[in-house]
């Protein structure tokens, strides 16, 4: 009997360890949770400074699947969700964080990150599919639930917007979960939606591109294009650009929805495209990149790859990181479109790059996620 109990002390205290939350200890950027002027765009809209190519491989984690779309760097931690609901932390060149997140159900999520502190995750099936996560305090602030979620959350003016797989979006409180408001969309919806201006803009899969008020709601307007949207809107504060998967890229009109250009492409379009000044480049299930003047929609370079693109472009300096499902993540010139570095993994390449000072993180099919460094840099330490 006694052999009995501390059997079960050991697997329960076992269990307890397998599913502890986790703390990132940085410290925070901010305590509050925005403001009705604050506007927080997505990773893959902006572009940044980066360090010089060529790339040393310098760490790499093993997970138990592969990770989601999107991984997330907190000082020198990297933050990591996996398609079997874990959420897993690491210490670049140091050593791993310790506990993890079990989500419910196993649900495989989809997240955002918050000012360096709080992990917003939608989940694909569970009871509470929106939640909160404080990492610096190593628990969650609020769950609630947002009916089935297929796409990450977009967080702004203190608020987050989702658009449920089941024909309707919402607007929740940062701070509390609090719902504030819910619209019906008459279509499912797999996509993260866009803030223009006073508006909240997204796809639905039945290729309609639909306009909601911020504050209340309501509806704007509605254009329809061919073909499914499954990549967020862009807006760069005079055109919102929108891409599908029948092969379509098009400039809208913000106030109106009207298609101011558009354009056929070869393959369709599954991953968001990256902005830059004047340039949107896209890439594209047939294996092309191309890079558009958002001015008039002409192609101002092409390139082609033997396989489909399967991340997000991510445009940093004068470089744009893109993975494909040929194993293989490559660096290409912003100008030009040519290669200028690529190096390959063990798996497709289906998780977006980032970039976080002189490192370039990615991850893969093979369950690892990989942590580069400029050679320059390396070789001086």
């Amino acid at each position: 009997m006694k052999n009995w109990t501390a059997n079960l002390i050991f697997v329960s205290s076992l269990m307890a360890f397998s599913c502890s939350s986790f703390k990132v200890a940085q410290p925070s950027r901010t305590t509050d949770f925005g403001s009705p002027e604050y506007l927080d765009i997505p990773h893959f809209n902006y572009f940044h400074e980066s360090p010089q190519v060529p790339f040393k491989l310098v760490d790499h984690y093993g997970l138990t699947a592969a990770p989601i779309k999107d991984v997330f760097v907190l000082g020198n931690a990297v933050v990591m969700v996996t398609k079997n609901g874990r959420v897993y932390g690491e210490i670049i060149n140091g050593k791993k964080i310790r506990g993890k997140l079990k989500l419910e159900n196993n649900s495989e999520a989809y997240a955002t990150l918050y000012q360096d502190r709080y992990l917003i995750l939608t989940l694909k099936l569970a009871q509470k599919t929106l939640m909160c996560y404080d990492l610096i305090k190593g628990k969650y602030r609020w769950k609630t639930n947002a009916g089935l979620q297929g796409a990450p959350p977009l967080v702004a003016d203190s608020s987050i917007y989702v658009v449920s797989r089941f024909k309707h979006a919402s607007r929740y409180s940062l701070e509390t979960g609090k719902r504030i408001w819910k619209q019906k969309t008459d279509e499912f919806s797999h996509t993260t939606p866009c803030v223009a201006s006073d508006m909240v803009v997204f796809g639905t899969d039945a290729g309609k591109v639909k306009a909601l008020r911020r504050d209340d709601g309501q509806f704007v307007w509605e254009t329809e294009l061919p073909g499914p949207v499954y990549a967020t809107p862009i807006y760069d504060g005079e055109m919102i650009y929108i891409s599908s998967v029948d092969a379509l890229v098009a400039a809208l009109n913000p106030v109106t929805g009207e298609i101011i250009w558009k354009q056929k492409v070869d393959g369709g379009i599954w991953e968001t495209p990256a902005l830059k000044d004047k340039s949107l480049v896209v890439g594209t299930s047939s294996g092309k990149i191309y890079s558009f003047n958002t001015e008039n929609g002409s192609i101002q370079w092409e390139n082609v790859f033997s396989t489909p693109v399967g991340t997000s472009p991510i445009i940093a300096s004068e470089y744009v990181f893109i993975g494909n499902d040929d194993k293989l993540l490559y660096a290409l010139d912003l100008g030009s479109g040519d290669v200028v570095w690529k190096t390959e993994l063990k798996g497709r390449v289906r998780t977006n790059p980032v970039i976080d000072g002189n490192y370039l993180i990615v991850g893969s099919e093979d369950k690892d996620v990989y942590v580069f460094e400029q050679e320059a840099d390396r070789s001086q330490k």
